[in-house]
């Protein structure tokens, strides 16, 4: 009977913990995908899969960068009102709480592991708005799958 009531007690805490703000499909998207379509579940799930580490970089800027997605396939994805549980990223760019995400921009540039313990990653700029004006950070995603797939690009 007790060991009903331990379980009991510790759904209901459970139930009453604060989940992590679900990822949202972005509002608009940029993408390459020649003959196939953007995957926009792909896009959140590279997103969700960043270290939260700011690295070293500066942002090559918007052009470069549609060239890459353009010779390589890519995205530039686009949110309002994001939030992203990254602690350390909103310490290093000043934010308390969680950041709002703004954009994302994704190439299909996947890099191999560096370690046995992590797998390969690709690299992601991501831009946050933050008090002092938008902030764009590079940071590294453990999802490798190609944000394109096959099909009829819509309209």
């Amino acid at each position: 009977m007790r060991l009903g009531a331990a379980c009991a007690a510790a759904l209901a805490l459970a139930a009453c913990a604060r989940s992590a703000p679900r990822l949202q499909l972005p509002t608009r998207t940029e993408a390459n995908c020649e003959s196939k379509s953007v995957k926009q579940t792909a896009i959140d799930s590279i997103v969700a899969s960043t270290d939260d580490t700011v690295r070293p970089g500066r942002y090559p800027g918007d052009a470069p960068l549609r060239a890459v997605v353009k010779t390589g396939g890519g995205v530039f994805a686009y949110w309002t009102d994001q939030t992203l549980v990254a602690p350390n990223t909103a310490k290093a760019i000043g934010v308390t709480g969680e950041p709002v995400l703004k954009r994302a921009v994704i190439t299909n540039d996947v890099h191999p592991a560096e370690s046995a313990r992590l797998g390969p990653y690709r690299p992601v700029w991501l831009t946050f708005a933050t008090p002092h004006g938008d902030v764009t950070v590079l940071e590294r995603a453990y999802d490798v799958q190609n944000v394109c797939i096959e099909g009829q690009r819509q309209v």
